[in-house]
């Protein structure tokens, strides 16, 4: 994963939503574990994160406990995103196509037909998954692949009218049938159950995540030096800039009035969604964050690492969490 020079941290107002309590490093040595990309779990103690190195991914789990390092089985390479539906079913992606499925007793690869590095993944169901991904290089292509329970499969994009579109970051829903993809030059896609089509939102700079709180409530954030922000409420997209905060990588929200935002240069922030204000705290790094997750608990994590540095000496990790407050 490449990132391009952004611009410096500015901090937010100090208005906004309620705090919990504050940002605090995580009951791992993240450091030394490699870039931290994601988390995602199916109960509060029951967690995952992925990344590692560009050539080599790994995996670490919470068992409500404490932090352990996964045995994935085979060498893979760089594990970008998760998404588990239990304890027994688990999927992660990566580097160069790859996909490991975890069944409760060992993780498998999965073929797919791709060699693209996969960015996202999220399903309605264990037999209903996407994922996306892309190199975002002129040699690359935006890539969109499904399982329906027995294989990956290349699924064709819709004719586009942005340009350039190389490579799909990543894809969330409500529904089987209410699938969202963000990615390069601000494209969303939309899936109704049965045809893909292109959204025009208003954003030209990248939208690199997205979480909602139901299908009235979708938030998309990225920007590569100054935050962007569109935002679906069951009508119309509204995409609205956050400049000067820098790019935005992660989004999540428990509540439909809040996005909890994580992004480059250790910004962490919770977003009004009412009169977009964004509510930043002081760093507790100056590396970058790329994901943002709550479990049940309303425990939120924040993971991330040196992901500016194109080929970094070390891969070094980061990762906080926080109780969010009521309202959060």
């Amino acid at each position: 994963m490449k990132r391009a020079a952004l611009a410096l941290l500015v901090m937010g107002c100090a208005c906004g939503p309620s705090s919990g309590t504050s940002w605090q490093p995580a009951a791992f040595d993240a450091s030394s574990f490699g870039w931290l990309l994601d988390t995602c779990g199916a109960s509060p103690d029951d967690l995952y994160a992925v990344g590692g190195t560009e050539s080599s991914g790994a995996a670490m789990h919470f068992d409500g406990k404490s932090w352990s390092p996964v045995s994935l089985g085979a060498p893979v390479p760089l594990l970008n995103w998760c998404h588990a539906f239990s304890s027994s079913d688990v999927a992660m992606v990566g580097n160069s196509g790859t996909v490991l499925h975890f069944d409760g007793n060992a993780w498998n690869l999965q073929a797919t037909p791709t060699t693209q590095n996969l960015w996202g993944v999220w399903g309605a169901s264990p037999s209903d998954l996407w994922s996306v991904g892309g190199d975002g290089l002129a040699d690359g292509q935006a890539t969109l692949l499904h399982w329906d329970g027995s294989q990956w499969s290349s699924v064709t994009l819709p004719a586009l009218q942005k340009v350039g579109v190389d490579q799909l970051l990543k894809v969330w829903g409500t529904s089987a049938s209410n699938v969202y993809v963000v990615g390069q030059r601000g494209v969303v896609l939309h899936f109704d159950g049965s045809t893909w089509e292109e959204q025009l939102v208003g954003a030209s700079d990248d939208l690199v995540s997205l979480w909602g709180s139901g299908p009235d409530r979708i938030v998309a954030v990225g920007g590569r030096s100054n935050a962007i922000v569109s935002v679906w409420d069951g009508a119309s997209w509204k995409t609205t800039s956050l400049a000067p905060t820098p790019g935005l990588n992660g989004v999540w929200m428990r509540e439909p009035g809040v996005a909890h935002v994580v992004g480059t240069y250790g910004t962490l922030g919770d977003l009004d969604l009412a009169t977009m204000t964004l509510t930043t705290v002081a760093p507790p790094t100056s590396l970058d964050f790329h994901s943002i997750f709550g479990d049940a608990s309303g425990r939120v994590h924040a993971v991330g690492g040196n992901l500016a540095d194109a080929n970094p000496p070390s891969y070094q990790g980061v990762a906080y969490e926080r109780l969010l407050g009521s309202g959060e």
